[in-house]
Order: structure tokens, then sequence, then C-alpha cells
């Protein structure tokens, strides 16, 4: 089997990774004083026992590069490298030796695995990628509003194809999953109206239909991760972003997501959730794609490049009072109406009453009470024989022959009004009688 250094690195896709180990690989070479090639073979020996040889004797050679990577991270820090530099020198041999089915195992507590938390990444905020967005094309435009939304490793952002992008003619925000490649997990991310708006121009600028990538390159591939790191520089120095000695990368707006998704209230679950980052499987189940849309405008609400002028956020927020107040006062009058309405309802209903009481009195004064009166002479003689019809002594008989005595009197002075009027009392008088001898029969 060829033993190389070469064929080892070509299967590392990430630029800066590949970079990375091939640095620690020849520093480490540097420090043995061996190539390549004589390290793979010593440790293939060390690793097959000879005859002959004890146990503790072959198990003391199987160890030797482990004791070799310790000394050698020692060496890293004495040349004044630091605690994470001096770790990162050593990933690369170890990787080396892995990928040739040889690993070294690391003892327990050693320094080798050592790291201290640093904080060289630019702090990005959506404050700078507002600066960066207006100076930018199209091109970079997209790819700064993408990012915002996505926070998508490097590796998979430039990896989307054209094809992958959905139906832009929906409602915002779109739904956009992509299955990540580090950790295998399914980033369920969203388009803002923004980047939409920006794709629908961008797309159509796309002419190399061979070239199936969103971010295309001059050939048939993507770009790469060292052009996009490039890019981000470029438009931080343009846009005059101080980074304070910094360093600016595409993964700081992973962080940035993740930061605003604590900030904007949503939470860091569902952040980790939109970026494709594993979470616990109890805290996934919640967490369905309907809610995650909800989530996104509320991050969208706190964080979008488009910033609105103050101004302009002002005043919606005083329409917005103006029309909660008035929808409160227009319910307030409702109520107030409907009571209203009820009160006068029963109003209606009351004088409809009364109504009927006013013209059933009316009728009785006009049809009763009125040719009655005339049939006395006065309304004081009406209460005299009301009084006597009273009374406990005033037999029916009597009242009916004052009745006979007063129509008799009316026909000789020839008032024929009153005549009448008492022509009807009589004949009540003698239906009344007869009623009364009929009560009397059957009581």
């Amino acid at each position: 089997m060829k033993l190389s250094e070469e064929e080892f690195l070509d299967t590392i896709q990430n630029p800066s990774t590949r970079k990375g180990y091939r640095l620690g690989i020849k520093k480490f070479r540097e420090y043995y004083g061996k190539t390549v090639k004589e390290i793979l073979n010593q440790r293939k020996d060390d690793l097959t026992q000879k005859p002959g040889e004890n146990l503790i004797e072959y198990k003391n050679r199987a160890v030797r590069f482990s004791k070799e990577i310790e000394k050698f991270h020692g060496n890293m820090l004495d040349n004044g490298f630091s605690t994470n530099s001096a770790r990162n020198f050593t990933i690369g041999i170890r990787q080396l030796f892995r990928f040739y089915q040889m690993p070294v195992q690391i003892r327990a507590g050693s320094k080798v695995t050592k790291t201290v938390k640093t904080s060289k990444s630019f702090p990005l905020r959506i404050e700078h990628v507002r600066r960066m967005f207006d100076i930018a094309d199209i091109r970079e435009r997209v790819i700064l509003s993408m990012a915002t939304d996505l926070g998508l490793r490097i590796g998979d952002f430039i990896a989307i194809q054209k094809d992958e992008i959905p139906q832009l003619n929906q409602e915002t925000p779109i739904p956009f999953d992509t299955m990540t490649g580090k950790e295998e997990v399914v980033a369920y991310g969203f388009l803002s109206q923004e980047t939409v708006g920006l794709l629908k121009i961008y797309i159509p600028t796309l002419t190399k239909k061979e070239n199936p990538y969103l971010f295309p390159s001059n050939g048939k591939s993507h770009i790469s991760e060292e052009w996009l790191s490039k890019l981000l520089k470029r438009l931080a120095k343009k846009a005059k972003i101080p980074m304070n000695g910094k360093s600016l990368t595409f993964h700081c707006f992973r962080k940035m997501l993740l930061s605003a998704s604590i900030d904007s209230g949503i939470g860091l679950t569902a952040g980790k959730k939109l970026v494709g980052k594993a979470i616990p499987q109890s805290d996934d189940t919640y967490l369905t794609t309907i809610n995650l849309k909800k989530k996104f405008i509320q991050l969208k609400n706190f964080q979008t490049i488009k910033e609105q002028p103050k101004i302009e956020t002002e005043t919606i927020e005083k329409l917005e009072k103006a029309i909660s107040k008035l929808h409160e006062d227009l319910t307030t009058q409702k109520t107030i109406m409907d009571v209203i309405s009820k009160e006068n309802q029963e109003i209606k209903k009351q004088f409809a009453e009364s109504e009927k009481e006013l013209n059933w009195v009316s009728e009785t004064i006009m049809n009763r009470i009125i040719p009655i009166v005339d049939i006395f002479g006065s309304v004081e003689g009406l209460e005299e024989f009301l009084k006597q019809f009273k009374s406990k002594n005033t037999k029916m008989l009597e009242v009916e022959k004052e009745l006979w005595k007063q129509l008799e009197e009316a026909q000789k002075k020839g008032e024929e009004r009153i005549t009448m009027r008492a022509e009807e009392i009589l004949d009540f008088f003698a239906r009344a009688k007869k009623e009364c001898k009929n009560r009397d029969k059957k009581g």
C-alpha cells in the first residue's frame, strides 16, 4: 500500500482545514527529522509485533508516537505558539495516522487536547451586514441576505443548487430545508421576503445552464470557501467596518443568527433548529414547521437588513395604537348601542301597551262615560247615581225604575240623544236581570 501525505490531503474538502493539516504535518516532520513516508512506515512497523518480542516491548513501541506528539506539542509551546495553535498543529499528523487506519491514542489528561476559549472571531451584527449590503452588487446582496436568513455552514451554503430553490411566487417566508454535511442534521430554514425579492432578480442572470449551482464558479463547480471568505473581507473593508484585529468569516453569520435567537426571544433551541445544529430529541418534539415559521418571523422583525426608517417605524407604532384604541372605542360603542337598542325595544313595547290603555280609556269615555253623564245631566248627577248604586241598600230594581223615570222625562222634553242612551242602558239592565235569573236557576 502506498503511503502518501497528498493522498490524505486530497480527501479534505475544506481548503482552510486542508491548509491547517498541511502546516501541522510540516512542522511535525521538521521536529521529528523524518519524511512523511518514513514516519508512516515507522508507525506501521510499531504496530507489528516482531518474532520473539515480549508484549511489554511491543506495547512500548506501539505508543511511541503518542509520546512523540506530546513532546511535539510541548515544543510548539516553547517556541511561543499559543495553546490553541499548538493543539491544532498536532491534529494534522493525528488525522494522517487515522486515515491509514493507524490511529494514535492520546492519554487522558494530556495537555495536547487542552484548548483555551478565544474571541478572535469578529462579532458580526446586523448593522455591519447593512453597511456591506449598501455597497454590494446583486450577487453579493443575495449572498449576504441568504447568509443572514439561513446561518448555514460555508460548505453547505456554497453547495446550494438552483433547482433546490423553492417556487418564489408564494407567501413569505418560504421554507428552505437543507441537509447539513457535518452533522447530517436537517436545517429547517426560511427565505425572507428580502431574500425572495433578490433571488427573483438574480436567478435570471445565471445564463450558464450546464452549471447547476446557485453561486457558480467560472467552471462547472460552485464558488470556493476561500473565494467567499475573501469576498466578505473585501466588503467589510469597502464598507469601512473596523475589524479591531478580529477575523470576519462566513461562520460569523451562523453565530449572529444564534445570538439573535436569544436576543429576539425565540430561544436558542429554535435557533439551532433553523441552522441545522443538533438538539436533544426532547426539545425537538414541539418545534413543528408552523411554530418555526412564527419564530422565524419574530426573528426577522428583530433582525432585518432593510431597516425601516425610525420615523416610519414610530408612525406605524402610533397608527397601530390609534387603531387599537379606535377598536376598543367601537367595541364600547357597540355595547352601549346594544343596551340602548334593548332599552328602546322595552320602551317601544311599554309605549304600545300604554297606547292601547289610552285608546281603551278614550273609547270608554267617548262611548260609555259621556253618554251616561248626558243621561244624568251632569257629572255630579252621575256621581250621585253611582253612590246610590254602590250602596248596599240600593236594589237593582230601584236603579231600573230611576232609569225609566229619566227616560220618560227625556221623551217628554224631546231629547232624542238621551232617550237613545237611556234605552241602551235599560236594555243592558234587562240582559243583566236575565243573566241573574239564569245563575239563580243553576245555583
